[in-house]
């Protein structure tokens, strides 16, 4: 809609997980070294959380896509299907992995130890990816627990890296079991102004444009912070909507007045903490 009038090949601010732009904050890049970390030392579970709209799935696709190059590792990722039953969660394991499942949830765990023997014993390891973990089921979640009892003598069959929203820890207060099985914890904090405006300008660099001063006044950036507390899904979609607004008042340089203007006809819907006054251009 509004590409050819900032000069972009196509919009900037989409919140679909395209790893064209996917910005690597200090915050991303320490939470990839640590799943890194936890995969590459066999160390059974690793946790990622974070607000929503951090970019979890955006991890979860990067890890997905450096793992699927790398010959010593099967990775399998589940995105985040409604499981309830632990017999569920073995029947998508094994179809993650590529292995048919069985009839019977004893079957399937069999069928799964195999496959995990095999694999250490071809030299790769398996990495189970699972994302929303917030939403799993209280019995799945012992489950998961149960997966880190796949070992030999001398290393784990299987690391499982869950990524979940905030309120998981809260979850997982009456699961000890699971607790004591974390081997590795990351976590995704929203982005200060500097890098929410490094973020910003990465995507609309990516998306064909110029300097990010051609199109942000430093107010500017500075309301959109804290409007949206550093949340890049928030920021995109807040952008995305300034520069609508923009294009149809025909004006190419986002100012407070813009930004108050297009937070006052998104807080309905957003529910944004951050009320700016309007100054009416």
């Amino acid at each position: 809609m509004y590409e050819e009038f900032y000069g972009l090949r196509e919009t900037p601010f989409s919140v679909q997980p395209d790893p064209r732009y996917a910005f690597p904050s200090v915050e991303h890049k320490i939470a990839l070294a640590k799943m890194r970390y936890a995969v590459d030392g066999k160390r059974g579970l690793a946790v990622l959380t974070g607000p929503v709209g951090m970019g979890k799935t955006t991890v979860a696709n990067g890890l997905q896509m450096t793992w699927d190059d790398d010959p010593t590792k099967t990775v399998a990722f589940l995105p985040g299907a409604p499981v309830r039953t632990p017999g569920q969660f073995l029947r998508l394991i094994l179809e993650a992995f590529g292995t048919p499942a069985l009839r019977t949830e004893a079957q399937n765990r069999q069928a799964l130890e195999r496959f995990l023997l095999d694999e250490y014993q071809a030299g790769r390891h398996p990495v189970l990816l699972l994302d929303e973990g917030q939403n799993v089921a209280s019995r799945v979640i012992d489950a998961i627990s149960d997966l880190t009892n796949f070992q030999t003598s001398q290393t784990k069959l299987l690391t499982v890296v869950m990524l979940a929203q905030d309120n998981l820890p809260k979850k997982l207060e009456r699961h000890d079991a699971f607790r004591s099985r974390i081997a590795v914890v990351g976590r995704l904090d929203p982005l200060d102004l500097e890098e929410m405006s490094d973020m910003i300008a990465f995507r609309i660099a990516t998306a064909g444009g110029g300097a990010l001063d051609t199109y942000f006044e430093a107010q500017a950036l500075a309301d959109v912070h804290a409007i949206t507390r550093g949340v890049p899904r928030d920021v995109c979609v807040l952008c995305d909507a300034l520069f609508v607004n923009g294009y149809v008042r025909d004006q190419r340089l986002m100012t407070p007045a813009l930004v108050a203007r297009t937070l006052n006809e998104m807080s309905r819907e957003k529910k944004w903490p951050v009320k700016l006054k309007d100054t009416g251009k």
